[in-house]
């Protein structure tokens, strides 16, 4: 039997995180832009996440929020077949990825319109955002 990931068209997070300092400012760029955005140094260019007050390449503190084309790799994943969440318990089995973008950090992201049982490291994905508010965003992770 192949199991198809429930997460595809559902949004589980009823308590909304609330994010403060770079993360906050990570979020907030990715609502108003709305698309993945990445910390990126104004020094040398280099996209980081989780975002840092000083670039681990240049050491600048010089960076800003830019939009990321969202591709990248399944780097790792896991399945999820129980959740003590109550918001996920419905959504079970789930897939969650941790993505290399092309731009080269990796983001863990929660998979949706996924064969469970055709997930495979290198797998080609996109990764897209979901704003909840102004303050944070979720995101997903879809096959390419």
């Amino acid at each position: 039997m192949t199991q198809t990931n429930t997460a595809a068209n559902a949004s589980p997070h009823v308590m909304i995180p609330k994010p403060d300092e770079l993360d906050l400012d990570l979020y907030q760029a990715i609502a108003r832009q709305g698309e993945i955005c990445m910390q990126r140094c104004s020094s040398c260019s280099l996209h980081t996440h989780p975002p840092r007050y000083y670039c681990p390449a240049c050491a600048s503190p010089q960076f800003t929020f830019a939009p990321v084309s969202g591709l990248g790799v399944v780097y790792s994943y896991t399945v999820s077949h129980m959740s003590v969440e109550p918001a996920w318990q419905p959504l079970v089995p789930f897939l969650t990825l941790v993505v290399e973008l092309q731009e080269g950090p990796r983001i863990v992201a929660t998979a949706r319109n996924f064969d469970i049982s055709s997930v495979k490291i290198g797998m080609p994905v996109r990764v897209i955002t979901e704003a909840k508010g102004t303050d944070f965003a979720i995101f997903w992770a879809e096959p390419q």
